[in-house]
This record gives structure tokens, C-alpha cells and sequence, in this order.
């Protein structure tokens, strides 16, 4: 039997939460139609062993440098088979049946080129997970819906994350942390872009696929729950990678003359995040 999907997950340093999740992943009960692909980035934490011992039907790759979110998962695509990619974070719980429920929408929606489902975190709220691509207005709005609930409703098709998650809509991007996508459009958009670290490829990668002319859109179901950023890295170094990933999807995708403004202030926010933490 042909494996349906291949679900690539790249970890650094959470042993603990890449056993979790990978139990859960496991308990889908989807047997030869499954593969499981775990990338390790050259973790020290006993993660690498702990696959071997207790997973030994994942395919394992271990990395001797920290290769990062994007260049992880490209080498983790192109070691599976399966038409369809999952590409998903280590400090996540798969709920049951998730995995069966999104494939079948997919499969039954060929006009999706991607998709994202529900996420929760670890207190049961909804997670910001979807929305649409970064401009000045979009992320001044990503704010103002926060403080004041009355504009949500009308503003949120302008922010940079969205905040209703119970219908099934089109949207710009969905987090990589549950990133669904055709191998075969995967490919052919080239994977990841590997210059982007960390934080931000997620949303480049979107933005690349609307503009080949396919769709992103968001499932309200199969959900999991999102454990939020328990990798060791500290939180002064984690919001200087986003704004990194921010600059380089302006420089990449925002010509001066259109979207200038949203290219320098990108620009202006890594700066003064770099040299103000030095």
C-alpha cells in the first residue's frame, strides 16, 4: 500500500515534546498509508536516541549543524514519498482522527494547494494561526483588534492574523507549525526558501504559492493543540529571527516603489531589534 501522507517534523532540543507528539501521531491508526519523517538538528538532549528507541518506523535524519526550520523540512520532503506533505512542530498533540479528517478534505479539494486546520494552545484558547500578508496597515491592524473586540469583525480581513476560525474561508497563510501541501506544487515552488532561518518562511512560502495561482485555505477541524515555542531559544533571540524573517520576505517579495513603506519599516524594526539588544 502506497503511503496517503508524509508527515515531516524538524526538532531541535525538545526530546520530550517530539516523544508526545509523536505518540500522538502514531495513534492515528493510519498504518502503511502513513510515513513520519523527524529531522533533528543536531539537538544534544537525547532526542535523536530516543527516536531510534522508541520509533524505529520513522525515518530518522540527524543533522550535525542546526539547519534550521525551512532547510529541515525541505530535507525532510525529499526523504518521503507520499503525495501529500504535513509539515508539523514537535511541541504539538495531533488530536484523534485529525489526520484522517484533513487528508480527506484535501483530497476532496484540489483548488487547496494548502491548508492549515485548528489549533488550540495549551490552555484550550484558539490560536492566531492564518491571515494575510504583511504590510504596514496590516500589521498596525494586527494590534488594534487586541485592545478593541467591536473592530474585530470588520478589520480582522485586513490584519495580518486573523481572529475567527469557524468557517472554512481562503486565506493568505497558514503556520507552518501544521502546514499542509501538495508534494507536487512543494516541488515545483522549490520548498522552503533556506535563506529564512526561522519564523516568516511559512508565510514566503504562501505567498509564493497565491502567486503561482493556487489557493491557501483554512479548515475549521482536525485540530491540535500547539504547546508554543518550547525549543531553548530565548525570547530576546526569538523575536529578532521573526523580524529577520520579516526583512528578508519584504527585500524578497516588495519592490521600493510598491509596498516601499512596508519595506522599511521591516528594515527599520531588525535594525534598531539587533543593534538595541547589542
Amino acid at each position: 500500500m502506497s503511503a496517503r501522507l508524509a508527515v515531516v517534523i524538524v526538532n531541535y532540543n525538545t526530546r520530550d515534546w517530539l516523544q508526545q507528539c509523536l505518540h500522538s501521531v502514531y495513534a492515528q491508526d493510519m498504518g502503511e498509508e502513513l510515513e513520519i519523517v523527524v529531522v533533528d538538528s543536531a539537538s544534544t538532549d537525547d532526542s535523536v536516541d530516543m527516536v531510534r528507541r522508541e520509533f524505529p518506523d520513522c525515518t530518522l535524519i540527524a543533522s550535525e549543524e542546526n539547519l534550521g526550520f525551512g532547510r529541515g523540512n525541505n530535507l525532510g520532503a525529499a526523504r518521503s514519498s507520499a503525495p501529500i506533505l504535513l509539515f508539523l512542530n514537535p511541541d504539538t498533540h495531533v488530536t484523534a482522527g485529525a489526520l484522517v479528517e484533513l487528508l480527506h478534505f484535501m483530497e476532496q479539494n484540489p483548488h487547496c494547494g494548502a491548508v492549515g486546520g485548528q489549533i488550540y494552545d495549551e490552555k484550550g484558547q484558539q490560536e492566531l494561526s492564518a491571515g494575510t500578508w504583511p504590510t504596514l496597515l496590516s500589521l498596525i491592524l494586527d494590534r488594534v483588534p487586541v485592545r478593541f473586540h467591536v473592530f474585530r469583525r470588520h478589520l480582522e480581513p485586513l490584519g495580518h492574523h486573523y481572529y475567527h476560525y469557524e468557517k472554512q474561508r481562503e486565506v493568505g497563510w497558514v503556520t507552518g507549525a501544521y502546514l499542509w501541501i501538495r508534494r507536487d506544487l512543494f516541488e515545483r515552488l522549490e520548498g522552503f526558501d533556506p535563506a529564512i532561518f526561522m519564523y516568516y518562511e511559512d508565510v514566503e512560502l504562501c505567498y509564493r504559492l497565491w502567486a503561482a495561482g493556487s489557493r491557501v485555505c483554512y479548515y475549521p477541524g482536525a485540530s491540535i493543540i500547539h504547546y508554543r515555542n518550547k525549543g531553548p531559544i530565548r525570547q530576546r533571540h526569538r523575536r529578532l529571527l521573526m523580524l529577520g524573517g520579516l526583512r528578508q520576505f519584504a527585500r524578497k517579495h516588495y519592490a521600493w516603489g510598491r509596498h516601499g513603506t512596508t519595506r522599511w519599516v521591516a528594515e527599520l524594526l531588525y535594525f534598531f531589534n539587533r543593534w538595541g539588544n547589542k
